[in-house]
């Protein structure tokens, strides 16, 4: 093996010549250091010492690590990544306000990721080609800009585990990604910063130093127009191993000097400060390089078989001759693909005269050129290739692999890889940041490159993210004035579980149904309506009494990943309950894949968000029910301050909602770390309040689960669900109206007789309109007035339409009746009741003496039956 420099980090030694303590490198073998005597100072200007091994060949190249590709290479961790970018957004340190003297721009800077350490050191974020930051480097400048040479300046140190931090070009993210631009490399990071300023016309890279661009950093240069602008140095001009390097790639390059009359390290940015703009091109050439043939251009392709012509056009070598196959030139943007490995093309359409065209387009049609000339013809340009002239330039363009992969998602919501929240029009990362899209709809973040979610028009309107400013305090306050606190906090808990619904998922293997029960006109499409603005603007219900198949309800309730999903008009026995049902185990649907030729081949369509139902109904099956959060809606009657509170909210929502959600998925990692402590914490509270009674375990794990995000926000003061502040008196405040739920839905599940029935069925006549205070029932004190035998005829015909079944005969019910209603006696309960005729006037009394009608104790069956026969909404309200 050749001798060569010894790599970073091994640390470097004393210069034998100038004495420098930190400047020599020395020579190794087989990762064995040789005599110290042998090596090179690196202060080329100064000193320029170099021992070489008086032995066979040797090599000055460090070997090449592709940053981001070898294994051993690594990426600061997150908590790095988050600090670096906290820093960026620090314009305090020496530099930024000289910068800012010469009139350069904050945004500049900050784009530029120039940021400042808690220090007040000045820190270069180093991101490349995927925007990655992959190092820091820190130095520290004096307030005219000039560096402090007392500091040295570093960059991330290196771990002892054999692993290390990557490097590269200073500047890279920002490189034109269609390679027109001529990129100027210099040395110093400051020299970059401030010149891109005032050259916009240029990309700007810096490497470091004069020996800088190593292999390593040099594989962006390539394919591009490149000058070495160097600094006013014999180390710039002439030792610098960067410009053997662009040579040795065949780079196309040429060395410009601007100051060829001084020697002391001027730069273009020591210009810039003297208030000088020097013409960078008129400066003096010292070296030209060549690109190597193989280096693609517009004009050149290393195929013979595909010509992209300076006039526009794409040639294919045929059997015999060349054939003019376009008048454009072709070229891939983006491959995108989805999780069922489906895949779409973007292609970018250059035409020599006009503007660029993009056009997305299904795998088939790529792979077909009679589909690809139907698509490009509706752009108005001209495609002649058959298909073997298409498999030319498939070659062709897969050769240049000049295009980046995105993953393309189908569901709005969570994007659980990368953690990405995923709108119709932005992308929001874990820490609330907001990504927009380019003009493909692709948001990159870290190492993800991503597609978003292309539906139809309504239901992209409905998670568009508008900018208005709005808090969830400010939302939840409105919200609770409209509805009041017993119908309010459980749906906001509710929504902000939804929102964090796969943590939840992945620790408990189950998410419960919000279940809002009320009749008519008492606000519970309204309460859960309000939850959808949410996620962005209106969204419509999923209606369930129309004929819904099962593989379309279940890939409605697909397509999207941790948000609310709301269907309404649920009716017992529905053909799709067991459907539902699934989803509180988080299981979905399967079929046979499509074009699949074997029978046994499925694929599942799985469910990924929260899902809330509204009926007028109480669930019959207790199976279904136990999976339900229960929330009876009952109160029709709104208070003044209700009316307005609610009058404010639906103004407030036509604006959209979803800056709240984005309020809250940066707390993301607060939740994953947290959640497991509150939902226990919440569990064993709640079970503590029914000690001696058997309620269901489950009842208390759903309402933990839903419980327990919202818990841990309004405990860190992130959200104010409730007046505490002190984690005991907010635990409390959460445990007791937990308690009231739990209690309240036990009563109804655990009562399984037939009144339950009756006067479930009895609350949905006069829902609506069957029966009438006066003429079918009315009050006297605390007693229920049943007028039965008119009673009993709609209510047969109407059981029968709910439950499929016949009705229970009347002296059932009597029977059930009189036992709820003991110690009464029988001749207190079943009686002779006056009523009003049906066909006299409502004001009159009651004069019609009716038998066997009833009396009833009203509060009881009101609060276990949950039956309202006083709040009715009027008639075609």
């Amino acid at each position: 093996m050749p001798y060569q420099f010894e790599k970073h980090p091994k640390k470097k030694g004393k210069c034998p010549s100038c004495g420098d303590p930190k400047s020599f490198r020395y020579y190794e073998k087989d990762g064995v250091r040789l005599s110290e005597e042998f090596g090179k100072c690196e202060r080329a200007n100064s000193c320029g010492h170099h021992a070489k091994p008086n032995l066979p060949s040797f090599s000055t190249t460090i070997s090449s690590v592709n940053v981001g590709s070898d294994s051993s290479t690594l990426l600061p961790d997150v908590y790095k990544q988050e600090q670096y970018k906290t820093w960026n957004e620090n314009q305090e340190s020496a530099l930024h306000v000289y910068c800012q003297s010469l009139g350069i721009t904050k945004k500049h800077l900050s784009k530029h990721s120039v940021g400042t350490d808690q220090k007040g050191k000045t820190v270069f974020l180093l991101k490349n080609e995927k925007k990655e930051i992959v190092n820091a480097k820190w130095i520290l400048y004096k307030s005219d800009g000039h560096r402090d040479k007392a500091f040295t300046s570093h960059s991330l140190k290196q771990p002892p585990d054999g692993k290390k931090y990557g490097m590269c070009l200073y500047g890279e993210d920002l490189l034109d990604p269609e390679k027109q631009k001529t990129v100027i490399v210099v040395e110093s990071e400051k020299t970059k910063v401030i010149a891109s300023f005032f050259y916009p016309q240029f990309d700007w890279v810096a490497c470091g130093s004069a020996n800088g661009l190593t292999d390593t950093k040099i594989n962006p240069l390539k394919g591009r127009k490149v000058i070495w602008l160097c600094d006013a140095d014999k180390a710039g001009r002439q030792d610098a191993s960067s410009i053997k390097n662009l040579e040795k790639h065949g780079i196309d390059f040429e060395v410009i000097d601007l100051f060829p009359e001084q020697n002391d390290g001027y730069d273009i940015a020591d210009a810039i400060g003297d208030k000088l703009r020097p013409d960078i091109l008129s400066g003096a050439r010292l070296t030209r390089g060549k690109p190597k043939p193989d280096i693609y251009t517009p004009n050149r392709h290393q195929y013979s078989t595909v010509d992209y012509r300076k006039d526009g056009t794409i040639w294919v070598l045929g059997k015999k001759n060349w054939e003019n196959v376009a008048n454009f030139h072709l070229f891939i943007k983006y491959c995108t693909e989805d999780e069922n490995q489906l895949i779409t093309w973007v292609l970018e359409l250059r035409p020599k005269n006009g503007d660029t065209v993009f056009l997305e387009v299904e795998h088939d049609d790529f792979c077909s050129s009679k589909r690809m000339k139907n698509l490009i013809t509706a752009k108005q340009l001209s495609f002649k290739a058959n298909d073997d002239h298409l498999s030319e330039i498939h070659a062709h363009l897969f050769a240049l692999k000049d295009f980046s992969k995105a993953v393309k998602i189908n569901r709005f919501g969570l994007h659980p890889e990368s953690e990405l929240f995923l709108f119709a029009n932005h992308a929001v990362t874990p820490l609330g940041q907001i990504i927009s899209p380019d003009e493909f709809g692709i948001v990159s973040y870290q190492d993800w490159c991503i597609s978003i979610p292309r539906t139809n028009t309504n239901k992209r309107h409905r998670f568009t993210l508008s900018d208005h400013p709005i808090k969830f305090n400010d939302w939840f306050n409105l919200f609770l004035g409209a509805h009041l606190k017993e119908n309010a906090f459980l749906p906001a808990c509710f929504y902000i579980m939804s929102l964090f619904r796969d943590i939840a998922v992945y620790q408990n293997g189950f998410s419960p149904i919000l279940y809002a029960k009320g009749p008519a006109g008492t606000g519970k499409s309204s309460i859960i309506r309000s939850l959808t603005y949410l996620f962005g603007f209106k969204q419509d219900d999923i209606n369930l009494k129309s004929k819904n198949t099962d593989a379309a309800l279940i890939k409605l309730m697909s397509q999207s990943s941790n948000t609310c999903l709301w269907m309404d008009e649920f009716v017992n026995n529905l053909p799709q309950e067991g459907l539902l049902q699934a989803a509180y185990d988080n299981t979905g649907y399967h079929k046979t894949a499509e074009n699949s030729r074997n029978k046994t081949d499925t694929e599942s369509i799985d469910i990924h968000s929260a899902l809330m139902l509204t009926s007028n109904y109480l669930p019959q099956n207790p199976i279904f029910f136990s999976r339900c959060l229960f929330i009876p809606i009952e109160s029709q009657q709104k208070t003044k301050n209700q009316i307005i509170a609610f009058t404010r909210l639906s103004e407030l929502q036509e604006n959209g909602l979803g800056m709240i959600t984005v309020e809250l998925l940066k707390h993301r990692a607060l939740i994953k770390e947290s959640y497991s402590a509150a939902y226990t914490t919440l569990y064993n509270r709640l079970k503590a309040c029914f000690i001696n009674e058997r309620l269901p375990e489950r009842l208390f794990a759903n309402m933990a689960l839903t419980m327990a995000c919202a818990f841990v926000l309004t405990c860190e003061g992130h959200i104010a669900l409730c007046e505490y502040t002190d984690r005991e008196d907010i635990l409390d405040e959460f445990t007791e109206i937990g308690r009231k739920y739990i209690s309240r839905q036990h009563n109804i599940q655990n009562d399984t007789s037939m009144l339950s029935e009756f006067f479930g069925t009895l609350q949905v006549m006069f829902d609506q309109h069957l029966i009438h205070e006066g003429i079918h029932f009315r009050f006297d004190g605390p007693l229920l007035y049943l007028r039965t035998p008119l009673i009993y005829t709609i209510f047969m015909e109407k059981y029968r339409r709910i439950y499929y079944k016949e009705a229970p005969d009347r002296d059932s019910i009597f029977q059930e009746i009189l036992q709820m209603e003991a110690p009464r006696t029988e001749k207190e309960v079943i009686k002779t009741i006056r009523f009003r005729q049906p066909e006299k006037n409502e004001n009159k009394a009651p004069t019609q003496a009716v038998t066997n009608s009833l009396s009833i104790t009203y509060e009881y069956i009101k609060s276990k039956y949950d039956l309202d026969l006083i709040n009715r909404q009027p008639k075609n309200f």
